[in-house]
């Protein structure tokens, strides 16, 4: 049977939920005094090649939600940010009705990694007046459809889909108003399709029913659509779509009882998402909910669910060690299928989950503040589940490390489970890493395999704390990289797991912080999420052996050569 391979870096993102769940409780504690940072970034902002004064600039973290400082163009479009720390650092200036540089994998504005106290110079920003669809969206009578999300997507002039980001800054203006309009702006000029509606396959829930995807004008398939051409600054007006009749949606209504003695479980949240097919293998991406678990009688209800395969599971958040001290359990997940009626007495056998206890380790760490820090680490566990004709990612989960150093994490369904402990509150948190597991033993690649009922307790997870920096650069020859090029950078510990990553993006360099000392394989992967044409026979891949040591920079230097001749 096919399945899915993970990429290790993936997993983390199956568990983040859980993490934001954990460092949201973390964020009470009192933070560590340290030294101010002095780093900056300036440049200038003109439109066209004018100056733009009285432009807010804002830096933040490359997920843009944490917010490091703003400053104001003064009359020569000139800004500076300063008290900047180290690390990667989001630039965007905020223009909504202009175009600014969108980032592949993080949105809008220029991504860039800080160095120490550095002063980054010459960031500028050329911005363009945007361009503008808008129109109305009614339906089969002609009414207005209100808050119905509209989807936009870049072509070329031959119809075919682009990898270009659209700008992100405002989502509200991909929904139309009371009156059935919407209007986007600040686009940059090229071609576009537009829709409206959706297939009703993303799993969530629709009490009203739902609208199928419609392209404008009036196509149900992208590949007859219209073409919108928007030109820089202009206003393209009446793109008018009219909507079909509104599909129904169903509900689904059971109980979760204990496999055992058929006991019903109150206070157990479940989730449910859409199952989907890549070759031979049926799998689950996402997952939602609703908002209370099961009442007194272990029932519960979803509503407005579109006619389509769906699994339903119990929570991975039910097992976050933080809930509450009552049992927590797993499930095999149900399949259940939603026709032209409603969903009745479907039934979850639920099995007390496993748990693995024991306590995290410090490994040759000897300063004090690092100590004081293991109470604020996450443990984390990946679990590997057993084949079957769906595959889903139900088994992560996370608990808190206790003041004395133990953890425990509960409900885990049987499988390989990987774990992992580090610091994930906040953007000044790192420097730990997993150095190995023991367990009756070493544990090979941080996995512990638990078999049904089983319980594992005297887990000893050592960690060691680093303060060494990597200093990356890439250097680009004998041409330039496409656009859609994306350039990242890895760490393997030699003997253990992928621990560190970052990526290479503006001014061609990464930093990579908080690293235990130790020698390492850094890998530069030249990725695509478009079609890149790069030369033939041209290395995707580029590593070096790097040995790192704490409280110093190691630098590293890769050639990228294009024009396919050996770079010394």
């Amino acid at each position: 049977m096919a399945r899915l391979n993970l990429d290790p870096s993936f997993r983390l993102v199956l568990i983040a939920p859980i993490l934001i769940l954990v460092a949201t409780q973390l964020k009470a504690q009192t933070p560590e005094p340290k030294a101010k940072p002095t780093g900056s970034i300036s440049g200038r902002v003109t439109i066209g090649e004018k100056p733009a004064p009285g432009i807010v600039v804002i830096a933040s973290g490359p997920d843009s939600t944490t917010s490091m400082g703003q400053t104001t163009s003064d009359a020569d479009g000139n800004y500076r940010i300063g008290g900047l720390a180290a690390g990667q650092i989001n630039i965007t200036p905020m223009a909504p009705v202009y175009v600014i540089p969108v980032s592949t994998m993080f949105g809008q504005g220029r991504l860039l990694n800080l160095s120490a106290n550095e002063a980054a110079e010459g960031i500028d920003f050329k911005l363009t007046r945007g361009g503008v669809i808008t129109g109305r969206i009614t339906d089969p009578d002609g009414r207005p459809v209100i808050e119905e999300r509209i989807t936009l997507i870049a072509v070329n002039q031959n119809s075919e889909v682009v990898h270009q980001p659209i700008r992100p800054a405002n989502f509200m203006m991909y929904q139309t108003d009371d009156r059935g309009v919407y209007r986007i702006y600040g686009l940059a000029a090229g071609h576009y399709k537009l829709s409206a509606g959706d297939e009703g396959r993303g799993g969530g829930m629709r009490a009203a029913g739902f609208y199928s995807r419609t392209y404008y004008p009036d196509s149900s398939e992208i590949g007859k659509a219209t073409i919108i051409d928007v030109s820089e600054g202009g206003e393209t007006k009446n793109i008018d779509i009219k909507l079909g009749r509104r599909a129904l949606t169903y509900s689904v209504s059971g109980r979760i009882v204990d496999a055992g003695g058929g006991r019903p479980l109150a206070g157990v949240f479940l989730s449910f998402g859409a199952i989907q097919q890549n070759q031979n293998q049926s799998y689950v991406n996402s997952t939602s909910g609703p908002s209370s678990p099961t009442n007194s009688q272990g029932e519960f209800r979803l509503e407005g669910l579109a006619p389509g395969r769906y699994v339903l599971m119990i929570n991975s958040a039910n097992a976050f060690v933080g809930n509450s001290s009552a049992q927590k359990y797993y499930c095999d997940p149900l399949p259940f299928e939603v026709l032209d009626s409603d969903v009745t007495n479907l039934e979850l056998k639920a099995q007390p989950g496993l748990s693995i206890s024991g306590v995290v380790v410090p490994d040759g760490i000897t300063d004090k503040a690092a100590l004081a820090r293991i109470s604020r680490l996450v443990v984390t566990a990946s679990v590997e589940t057993a084949a079957t004709d769906i595959r889903t990612f139900a088994g992560n989960s996370a608990s808190r490390v206790n003041p004395d150093g133990s953890f425990t994490i509960e409900g885990l369904p049987p499988g390989k489970v990987t774990l992992d402990a580090g610091d994930y509150n906040g953007p000044d948190s790192g420097g730990f890493s997993t150095t190995r597991i023991e367990y009756n033993g070493p544990v090979p690649n941080r996995q512990i395999e638990l078999a049904a009922g089983q319980k594992a307790s005297g887990v000893k997870i050592y960690v060691a704390f680093g303060t060494g920096v990597i200093r990356g650069q890439v250097k680009v020859e004998g041409g330039t990289l496409p656009a859609e090029a994306f350039l990242y950078i890895s760490i393997d510990r030699q003997g253990g797991p992928n621990q560190f990553s970052g990526q290479a993006v503006s001014r061609g360099r990464c930093l990579i912080k908080g690293i235990s000392p130790g020698t390492y394989e850094v890998i530069l992967r030249v990725l695509s999420l478009g079609s890149m044409q790069l030369p033939r026979g041209f290395q995707h891949q580029h590593r070096q052996t790097i040995t790192v040591v704490d409280g110093a920079d190691t630098e590293v230097l890769f050639n990228i050569n294009l024009s396919g001749k050996d770079v010394p």
